[in-house]
């Protein structure tokens, strides 16, 4: 089963709304959900998915959940006590046979 391989844990804060004090622009997070997952690090497959959408760097990963899980560009990810944002999802042509969602983050802290 798919669910073997999640041996990690993120809490993902989902972002409730924007506002702004003084001209700066603050994110207010209302909701809190941890989540079984798997993180791991990026392979060559990988790169050549996000090649031209983002700067590859070090400190992007790829999270894996479960297919029911909703997970928004918006959220933010909580793993190992470093906060991550959602910069791609990858969906799959063929979305009849899907068992697992990815998602790429990258460190933000």
């Amino acid at each position: 089963m798919i669910e073997d391989y999640f041996i990690n844990e993120v809490t993902v804060k989902k972002r409730e709304q924007t506002v702004y004090e003084d001209w700066i622009s603050k994110k207010q997070y209302e909701e809190e959900i941890t989540i079984p997952c798997r993180v791991s690090h990026l392979n060559h497959r990988d790169l050549q998915l996000i090649a031209g959408t983002v700067d590859i760097q070090d400190n992007i990963k790829k999270l894996y959940t479960q297919k029911e899980v909703e997970i928004w560009v918006k959220d933010l990810v909580i793993f190992e006590n470093k906060e991550y944002k959602i910069i791609a999802e990858y969906k799959p042509q063929d979305k009849d046979s899907i068992h697992h969602k990815k998602f790429f983050i990258q460190m933000i802290s």
